[in-house]
């Protein structure tokens, strides 16, 4: 209890300080006043009283002290004296605090902002409440590693298993909205089983959730609406609840209103109960398109239940051998299923460069400290002669490390946030899940706190421990620069070199990132325009079910547009450049099957006639499609260049016969005739080309179809137009995602575009970096051999001589810098592979490269002080103290 008490009035003195030394002074003025109330009674003149009886009582001070440090926190009183101490010092030497401040901050400012943005992908996860609970279910076989489940599966798994408290389904397919006075609309879908909400924990905020009557076969169809579309599309309006809508052409009532950040991994706009999907209860067991999650019961791991759903599947493989025969399950944790594993090799290259900038920028801090410490050793030297313990002085250095790395993490974080917002510019709106937010939260300042922290010894230790070395007496005699000063400089050559080394890490890869940079596709430039306007188009099941009725829709509006006099071409196609397509196993007639394991695959996308001529391209070989092929008896297929080159060689294509079958289908083979060869377009934002098979529209008109336009006039007014023609066709549908060909190729590159963009920033930082530092340790030798200059020019040394004087020590520590960077680069480019067409930052070329451009900012940053060198005044600077 004594203990306890004592705690509390030493805790309490840090509140009550201030109250506490006016009491003490008042009783110690107490104490004096009578006792030279004594001493005037015996005769003393009030003068001399009062010095005998301060000489009676003793040293006011110490005793101050000595009842401070008995009522108080003596260390923390003392860390709060070197704090400001060492603002003090700081604030005298605005260049030094500003530049180390600066060095800093960019350093831990690009470091958090790498790891928030490392954060949102891979570590802070979907907002579900326990999502440890939760898993994601899915089936796979030997052609595919995610089938997904299908309605009949989905529905065994819920009757079977008992490792879960609860199992939902959801799927998405985009839906158009109208009916209620406005423009119909296209939004994302997600068809979802009444229990979804509560199995991730989330609520509605308007109106209520799904029950299971409104996922009961026949049930009155309703919706929820998405929290974006109740803003875009009815202002927040409260009384949106209730009102009919139709969906798809089909009559529909809103019942609420979902958050955004919903807990479903999946961006929906508008939410359907599972059952509103067409014939869902009719699909064969084969037709898996549903996504499964399911949170674990109570008592159940997931090894557990791992195991008993696997032998759910293998119970249905027995019973339904045609379907389900070969069909595993798969089970993960669900934020392994929809977020990436920072294990991953490109997620640690990307920790990586973070902390290579860290290191660059806490080098170029140590190297300010060496010489800010060589200019105080004489304050240290005194300091310690006056009774200061080594312990105390690297303390007191530390310290002001800590003062600077606590401002450099709080400007970096002013860095970050500026990063962070150039960064997203870069990032088309929608492009990323909401789940997917580049906001800090506790890991994120918890990083920035440790990383401040961790430059601390990075950046100061070592200074201030060989600030601490001065030896007084050689200081305060003769100055002692030659021993220090010579240690010094060994260790802004070591941090030196580290900085060259780390800049030659980043800069190799960068030479040879911009060597495989530009795709070697000649289709390219004709993509990269904006005469060719694109639109995309979705068909509601309900209106469009039969594949002839899709064909007379699509034929329809090929044939407005192409009335249209500013319209010169019109196509329509599955999928846009650049925005994939349909993976099929290939064979080629004339050769054995491959087991399917082995079997080649290739991307397949159904395009109309005059796709090729609307994009601005002409045929290799052979012609394009007609609008007879397509029909039955006519077979045809255009393959692209690198199709040719791939699997054909030297083979003449044309009459070639080959077959693609979906990944998942169980189908025969379909044999079509070769009767074109197309230029390699890409349909992946990939540096080259894929194997296409272009495949005649009419043989499957899909539901969801872009439509590519070339106009001869304005893009803009002939958006309008296109509008107009549909709406004439059928005016319950919406004309989504306009845009030009050189927007859509834009905004599919943006993963690439923004992850060179980044990688170029991050590599003129460190470039930068190094050059101020090499600057900066030039600049410092200058300075302290100055005497040294002085006398070689005084005894006739040219000023070539003193050039090379100067730069021998540069090149040396050029060269030591070098040699580092080439050795990190071998080992970076072994434990971050990612070459790409034979090319790696290993290579010589770019490591010749990287010595020319070095070379060169070395040239330029040293050419300041080594003017100054050879311009000094030989009086003046053998003069200098």
């Amino acid at each position: 209890m004594t203990r306890l008490r004592v705690w509390f009035s030493r805790t309490l003195d840090v509140v009550l300080r201030r109250r506490r030394d006016d009491r003490l002074s008042e009783e110690i003025d107490t104490h004096l006043d009578l006792l030279a109330a004594e001493h005037i009674a015996r005769g003393l003149s009030p003068h001399d009283a009062r010095l005998a009886a301060r000489r009676a009582f003793g040293g006011v001070e110490p005793m101050k002290e000595a009842y401070r440090d008995q009522r108080g926190m003596p260390g923390v009183d003392s860390l709060v004296q070197d704090v400001r101490f060492a603002a003090r010092l700081l604030w005298r030497d605005p260049g030094f605090a500003s530049s180390a401040v600066a060095v800093l901050a960019l350093g831990i400012g690009v470091n958090n902002m790498l790891f928030t943005i490392l954060n949102a992908h891979t570590i802070r996860g979907l907002p579900i409440r326990a999502a440890e609970e939760v898993v994601y279910l899915t089936t796979m076989n030997d052609r595919a590693p995610d089938l997904r489940v299908s309605f009949r599966d989905f529905v065994d798994w819920q009757a079977k298993a008992r490792s879960f408290a609860t199992m939902a389904a959801f799927t998405s397919n985009p839906v158009v909205l109208a009916g209620d006075g406005r423009a119909a609309e296209t939004f994302t879908g997600t068809f979802v089983s009444s229990n979804g909400f509560a199995l991730v924990g989330s609520q509605p905020i308007l109106g209520r959730d799904f029950s299971p009557a409104d996922d009961a076969p026949g049930a009155e169809a309703v919706i929820l609406l998405g929290a974006s579309t109740w803003e875009s599309r009815y202002a927040r309006d409260p009384d949106v609840v209730g009102r009919p809508v139709t969906v798809n052409g089909a009559p529909a009532v809103v019942i609420g209103v979902v958050p955004e950040r919903s807990g479903f991994p999946t961006s929906g706009q508008v939410w359907l109960p599972l059952s509103m999907i067409p014939a869902l209860r009719d699909q064969p067991r084969d037709a898996r398109s549903l996504n499964v999650i399911a949170r674990l019961g109570t008592g159940a791991d997931i090894a557990r239940a791992r195991v008993e759903i696997e032998s759910i599947a293998t119970e249905l493989a027995a019973e339904h051998p045609t379907t389900n025969a070969r069909v595993r399950t798969r089970l993960v944790p669900i934020d392994e299923q929809y977020q990436g594993s920072y294990s991953h090799p490109g997620w640690r290259a990307f920790i990586g460069v973070s902390v290579i900038v860290v290191l660059i920028s806490c080098a170029n801090a140590a190297n300010l400290m060496l010489a800010r410490s060589l200019g105080r050793s004489r304050e240290i030297a005194i300091r310690t002669s006056l009774g200061a313990s080594r312990l105390r002085v690297v303390r007191q250095l530390l310290i002001e490390g800590a003062t600077l790395a606590a401002l450099g993490g709080a400007l970096g974080l002013v860095v970050a946030t500026l990063g962070l917002k150039l960064f997203t510019l870069g990032i088309p709106p929608g492009a990323l899940p909401y789940w997917v937010e580049y906001t800090p939260d506790v890991r994120v300042v918890s990083a920035l706190v440790t990383v401040s922290a961790a430059t601390v010894f990075l950046f100061a230790l070592l200074p201030a421990v060989q600030g601490s070395k001065a030896d007084a007496t050689l200081v305060l005699k003769d100055g002692g620069r030659s021993g220090t000063a010579r240690r010094n400089r060994r260790w802004s050559t070591v941090f030196l070199a580290a900085e060259f080394g780390l800049a030659v890490v980043l800069l190799a890869s960068f030479i040879a990132n911009v060597r495989t940079r530009t795709p070697a596709v000649a289709s390219d430039k004709a993509l990269r325009t904006s005469a060719v306007l694109t639109a995309e188009i979705s068909l509601p099941e309900a209106t469009y079910g039969s594949a002839e009725r899709r064909s007379q829709f699509y034929a329809a509006l090929r044939d407005r547009l192409n009335a249209v006099h500013t319209i010169a071409s019109v196509a329509l196609a599955t999928a846009l450049p650049l925005n994939g397509g349909e993976p099929g196993r290939l064979d080629i007639d004339g050769r054995p099957r491959r087991d399917p394991k082995e079997q080649e695959t290739v991307t397949s996308l159904a395009v109309s006639p005059g796709y090729f001529a609307t994009l601005g391209l002409s045929l290799i070989r052979g012609r394009e499609f007609t609008d007879e092929d397509g029909a039955s008896g006519r077979p045809s297929v255009i393959v692209n260049e690198r199709f040719v080159e791939r699997f054909l060689g030297e083979t003449d294509p044309i009459g070639q016969r080959i077959a693609v079958t979906p990944i998942r289908s169980t189908d025969p083979p379909v044999w079509l005739t070769i009767t074109g060869v197309a230029p390699s377009v890409r349909q992946r934002p990939t540096p080259n080309a894929d194997a296409i098979v272009y495949l005649p529209f009419r043989s499957s008109p899909a539901f969801d179809a872009a439509l590519l336009v070339r106009s001869t006039s304005s893009t803009q007014a002939l958006a309008d137009t296109l509008r107009a023609e549909l709406q004439a066709l059928d005016a319950t549908l919406p004309l989504d995602q306009v845009r030009t060909m050189q927007q859509v190729v834009r905004d599919a590159e943006w993963v690439g575009r923004t992850s060179r963009n980044l990688s170029d920033a991050l590599t003129f930082i460190a470039v930068l970096l190094a050059a101020l530092g090499l600057y900066a340790v030039t600049s410092y030798a200058v300075t302290q051999r100055t005497q040294e200059i002085g006398i070689r020019i005084a005894l006739g040394a040219r000023r070539w001589q003193v050039a090379l004087f100067v730069g021998r020590g540069i090149a040396a520590q050029l060269a030591i810098g070098l040699a580092t960077g080439v050795a990190c680069t071998r080992i970076w480019a072994w434990m971050f592979s990612s070459s790409r067409a034979g090319v790696t930052a290993s290579d010589v070329l770019p490591l010749v490269g990287v010595a020319g451009i070095l070379t060169a900012i070395a040239i330029v940053a040293c050419f300041v002080p080594v003017r100054r060198a050879t311009r000094l005044d030989p009086v003046a600077a053998i003069r200098r103290e």
